[in-house]
């Protein structure tokens, strides 16, 4: 189960029994969190039946071009994904425009596809040009390029199951700004009493305000910029190649 709006789905149907049915037919559910895994057992799949593996991102190209944010240039912020409403694009977009202040300290680069023309449009009617790119549809070489060049990933989505986006900035070694949908807080640590691992910070889906704190946290404080990017290199290290196809490998053996 990849689907990030399954759950709306789920909640929309009136044939919520013959839903679940099918998926108590299966012999295994895979999820990809445990907030998933809790979902699924509170609509009546069999708890034992759901496995939870984790998502899979490849090993990083780390080649910082860059120096680390140290508090005198701009900061580089990198959004990696659909171009939509429910991603949190514009909520972004207009964050830097209500709080004006913070876009001559930053740099935003955005990659992706969907509501292109709107963005466009978004940035402009902004007036901000200066500190907003559009890089358009991201991958390979120009990926790596970028997520090199981040020192802040941000994504705040209104839902999600795990976005593989964010495990990728995760093994840049980037704090994450998201918020706390799916399996996001499974990732993305806020508090830093635990195991302290804090990697970020979450605000809640649409707070404007909360995403221009956030950002104005990591100018202010570059130091955690660095503490808070080893922090996420360390948490996505579960998310390797190495471990996920030794756990799925475990799963298929387990049903033989």
């Amino acid at each position: 189960m990849h689907a990030s709006q399954f759950v709306p789905f789920y909640e929309s149907r009136k044939d919520k029994e013959e839903i679940v049915h099918c998926l108590n037919m299966s012999d295994t559910l895979i999820v990809l969190s445990h907030y998933y895994k809790d979902f699924y057992m509170k609509i009546g799949v069999r708890p034992e039946k759901i496995i939870i593996l984790d998502n899979i991102v490849p090993y990083p190209d780390i080649r910082k071009e860059s120096e680390l944010y140290d508090g005198k240039r701009n900061l580089h912020i990198l959004f990696l994904g659909e171009i939509s409403q429910r991603k949190g694009a514009f909520d972004l977009i207009k964050a830097i425009e209500t709080h004006s202040y913070l876009r001559d300290k930053i740099n935003i680069r955005i990659g992706g596809n969907g509501e292109v023309e709107n963005l466009h449009n978004a940035i402009l009617n902004s007036n901000l040009e200066d500190c907003i790119t559009f890089e358009g549809w991201v991958d390979g070489e120009k990926k790596v390029n970028l997520l090199n060049w981040a020192d802040v990933y941000i994504l705040p989505s209104y839902n999600e199951g795990l976005p593989i986006s964010i495990l990728e900035a995760l093994s840049y070694n980037c704090p994450i700004i998201s918020t706390p949908v799916g399996g996001i807080p499974e990732v993305v640590i806020t508090n830093n009493t635990s195991h302290n691992k804090q990697n970020g910070i979450l605000v809640e889906p649409g707070d404007i305000d909360q995403i221009a704190a956030s950002i104005h946290y990591y100018i202010e404080n570059p130091e955690q910029v660095e503490i808070q990017g080893k922090n996420s290199g360390k948490i996505v290290e579960k998310y390797y190649p190495k471990v996920v196809f030794s756990n799925l490998k475990e799963i298929y053996m387990n049903l033989l």
